[in-house]
C-alpha cells in the first residue's frame, strides 16, 4: 500500500478513514474497525483530511490498550501477535475473509510505519483536481515497515526479542549478563550499520564472521574481549534454538579472532611472596585486610567472598556460593591463619548479616554491576598506591590483580604437593571425583583441610623472603 492511502479506504466513490482495532481490544470498543466518511472523492483532499480523525482513533484504541494493560505495546510484539494469529489460522482453516482481513491490517500498519516523519512534496498535476501530494519518505521508515511485514508474515524473528528472557534465565554474573547486553547491542548496531534486518534469519556463519572482523573497530576492545562478546551471543543463540526454529544452526560456533591469547610473559599471574607480603603488611584499612586475607587463604573469588553471609562461616569452613561454571556451592575449610579474622568479623553478628557490610549491594535498580565492583577499584588503589603493579606496553590492564590472591593459593597448594583433583575441588574447578559441597562426607573436608593448612603465609616483618622457582614453563589454563 503507498503512504498515501494509509488510514484510507475507498467507500462507493469517496474516500473514509479507516483505523484497525487491535484484537484485543476490539470486544471493548465493539467493532474492528474505526472509520469516518471524509465526503471526498479526491485522494488528495482525502490525504489532508484524514490526520485529526486518525489521531483521535488512536487516542480511543490507547485508552482500551491500557485498561488491559497493554498500553505500551511495540511494534514488534504488535507483529509477533499477527504472526501468531496467522499460525493458529492455519491450524483452524480460518475463512477467507479473515484472511483478508489479516492482510489488510499488515499493508495499513506497514504505510503508516513507511510514512512516519515523511515529508510532503507536490507533483505535477495529472487530473482536474491540479497538483497531486507526494510524499518523501524516510530509508529508516522504509526498513521498520519491511521489517514489520516480515515479522507479521512469518518470514522474520527479531533477534533481540528473547534476549531479556535469555538474561534473566542466565546462571552467570552481573558482569557477565552485563557483557551479554553489550554484545546485543553491537551487534543491532553493526547490523544497521551494514542495513541488514536485525532478525535471526539474517544472520549465518558469513555475517557472523564479518560481525567479528569489524567488533575490535567497532567496540574499541582487544581481541580477548571481542572473543568474549562472540561467546555470549554464541550462548544467547543456544537459548534461541530451543524456542525459535530459525535459529536450530548456531552461527557463532567456531567465530572467533586470533591473537585473544596473551604472549609469552603477558599472562596474567599470581602474586609473588613478596608481593603477597607487602600487601598484607601495607597500609590498608582493616576491612580490606580482612578481604585480602581470605582471598590469600581460600583462593576464592572476590565477588564470591564480598557476598558472603556470617551464616557461611560455620563449622570451620567457609561456604561459597558458585561462580563462573561452578554449578553447586563448596566448602572450604578455614585457614588456622584466618581463624580469628573469621571470629572478629562475625561477632555480634546475625547469621544472616552481611560478612563484609562495608561494600553493600548495589542499590541502583537494574544495574549488572557486582557487589565486589567498588571492593576491586578499592584493592586496585591500594596495590598501586603500595607499588604493586605488573603493567605491560599496550595493556590497559596489569598483569596483577585481586584473582592474582587465587593463583598464588592454587599454587602454594601445588609446591605442597597436594593432588590435582583435591586442588579442584578446594577452588571450585571442574569436579572429578572429589567434591566439597554441602553434602561431603567428614573424610574429605579432613583431607582439604590438612591440605590447605600446609599454605604458609610469608612472614610479615620485613624478613627477607627467598622465592620458590617454578617448574611449569607453560601458562596455566586454570582461573
Amino acid at each position: 500500500m503507498p503512504p498515501e492511502r494509509a488510514y484510507l479506504e475507498q467507500h462507493g466513490k469517496g474516500w473514509r478513514v479507516s483505523v484497525n482495532v487491535p484484537a484485543a481490544v476490539r470486544e471493548i470498543i465493539g467493532k474492528p474497525k474505526l472509520r469516518h466518511d471524509l465526503g471526498t472523492d479526491s485522494l488528495r483532499t482525502a490525504n489532508l483530511l484524514k490526520g485529526p480523525y486518525v489521531a483521535k482513533f488512536k487516542q480511543q484504541i490507547d485508552v482500551a490498550l491500557a485498561s488491559v494493560g497493554r498500553a505500551k505495546q511495540s511494534e514488534t510484539r504488535e507483529a509477533l501477535e499477527l504472526a501468531k494469529w496467522a499460525r493458529e489460522a492455519r491450524e483452524r482453516n480460518a475463512p477467507q475473509a479473515e484472511w483478508d482481513e489479516y492482510h489488510a491490517i499488515i499493508a495499513a500498519r506497514t504505510a503508516e510505519i513507511r510514512s512516519r516523519d515523511a515529508e510532503p512534496v507536490v507533483l505535477p498535476a495529472d487530473d482536474e483536481d491540479g497538483p497531486s501530494l507526494g510524499w518523501k519518505l524516510r530509508p529508516e521508515a522504509e526498513a521498520e515497515a519491511r521489517r514489520f511485514g516480515q515479522v507479521a508474515y512469518g518470514k522474520g524473528t527479531p533477534i533481540a526479542d528473547w534476549h531479556d528472557g535469555y538474561v534473566e534465565a542466565s546462571q552467570v554474573a552481573h558482569r557477565t549478563k552485563a557483557d551479554d547486553e553489550r554484545a546485543l547491542r553491537l551487534l543491532l548496531q553493526w547490523l544497521n550499520d551494514n542495513r541488514v534486518d536485525p532478525l535471526i534469519e539474517r544472520i549465518d556463519t558469513m555475517r557472523a564472521h564479518a560481525f567479528a572482523e569489524d567488533l575490535a573497530r567497532l567496540a574499541g576492545v582487544s581481541p580477548a574481549t571481542c572473543n568474549k562478546y562472540l561467546s555470549r551471543l554464541s550462548s544467547y543463540w543456544r537459548y534461541l534454538a530451543k524456542r525459535v526454529p530459525a535459529a536450530g544452526v548456531n552461527p557463532w560456533a567456531g567465530v572467533g579472532l586470533r591473537g585473544a591469547r596473551p604472549k609469552a610473559g603477558e599472562e596474567e599471574r599470581a602474586f609473588t611472596d613478596g608481593e603477597v607480603a607487602k600487601l598484607l603488611s601495607g597500609p590498608a584499612k582493616p576491612h580490606m585486610h580482612d578481604l585480602m586475607m581470605i582471598g590469600a587463604l581460600t583462593g576464592a573469588r572476590l565477588d564470591a567472598i564480598v557476598d558472603l553471609k556470617v551464616g557461611d562461616t560455620a563449622n570451620g569452613t567457609i561456604l561459597f556460593q558458585p561462580r563462573k561454571r561452578e554449578t553447586h556451592a563448596r566448602l572450604v575449610p578455614i585457614h588456622p591463619d584466618l581463624v580469628a579474622t573469621i571470629v572478629r568479623r562475625c561477632e555480634g553478628k546475625h547469621a544472616d548479616s552481611d560478612l563484609f557490610a562495608e561494600w553493600p549491594p548495589v542499590r541502583k535498580q537494574g544495574s549488572m554491576r557486582e557487589r565486589s565492583f567498588k571492593a576491586s577499584n578499592h584493592f586496585t588503589d591500594y596495590r598501586r598506591e603500595i607499588g604493586v603493579d605488573d603493567m605491560v606496553e599496550g595493556k590497559r590492564r596489569s598483569l596483577v590483580n585481586f584473582h592474582s590472591f587465587r593463583r598464588w593459593f592454587i599454587t602454594k597448594l601445588e609446591q605442597a604437593g597436594v593432588e590435582d583433583s583435591l586442588i579442584s575441588a578446594i577452588v571450585g574447578h571442574k569436579r572429578g571425583s572429589i567434591t566439597l559441597d554441602v553434602y561431603s562426607g567428614g573424610a574429605e573436608i579432613e583431607r582439604a583441610a590438612k591440605a590447605i593448612a600446609q599454605i604458609k603465609l610469608p612472614p610479615l616483618d620485613g624478613t627477607p623472603i627467598a622465592e620458590a622457582k617454578a617448574l611449569r614453563v607453560r601458562p596455566r589454563k586454570r582461573g
